[in-house]
């Protein structure tokens, strides 16, 4: 699905309010797959061949709330090539219709 995601933590600690509503939106192809037993959240750019990521992938990602086209994930958040701690992260997901034909 094509959506507009804001994360809404820095390094495990939630953003206040306002600047949640400053940060611009990351918009790409959100996917959540299993990788064996772990559930992965990922942002790629829809015009990349090899599916580039926008933003650091979300571990053990759960679906927290929905309604109409807004989703909350929460999940880790784990450093590049896993050195060092992981850190509780959450995703505020817009979905956006794209191309959509029946």
């Amino acid at each position: 699905m094509f959506g507009k995601v804001k994360r809404l933590r820095e390094r495990g600690a939630r953003l206040p309010d306002r600047d949640i509503i400053k940060a611009p939106f990351v918009e790409g192809e959100v996917t959540v797959a299993g990788l064996g037993p772990v559930l992965v959240a990922q942002v790629r750019d829809p015009n990349s061949q090899v599916g580039t990521g926008l933003l650091p992938q979300l571990y053990e990602a759960r679906l927290i709330s929905m309604h109409g086209g807004k989703m909350l994930f929460k999940g880790e958040e784990r450093p590049q090539g896993d050195i060092g701690p992981a850190y509780v992260q959450e995703w505020a997901v817009v979905v956006e219709p794209r191309g959509v034909k029946f």
